[in-house]
């Protein structure tokens, strides 16, 4: 696939900054990406499955 050619086009979502922040924190806790987690979530979601992502096992704690 050529640079910049992605098979499923991008989504405009507005997350709160403080959110974001902490999320990106979160998933790499966990070993895992934002886009890794949204989509678990929304299969979650939508009953594909019963299982959640994982996540931290305390609060994300903001970067400085």
């Amino acid at each position: 696939m050529p640079h910049g050619v992605h098979r499923i086009p991008a989504k405009t979502y507005r997350p709160e900054p403080e959110l974001l922040a902490l999320a990106k924190v979160a998933v790499a806790e966990v070993d895992s990406t934002l886009n890794d987690h949204i989509n678990a979530f929304f299969r979650w979601l939508t009953h594909e499955t019963d299982e959640l992502p994982r996540r931290p096992s305390k609060p994300p704690v903001a970067p400085s």
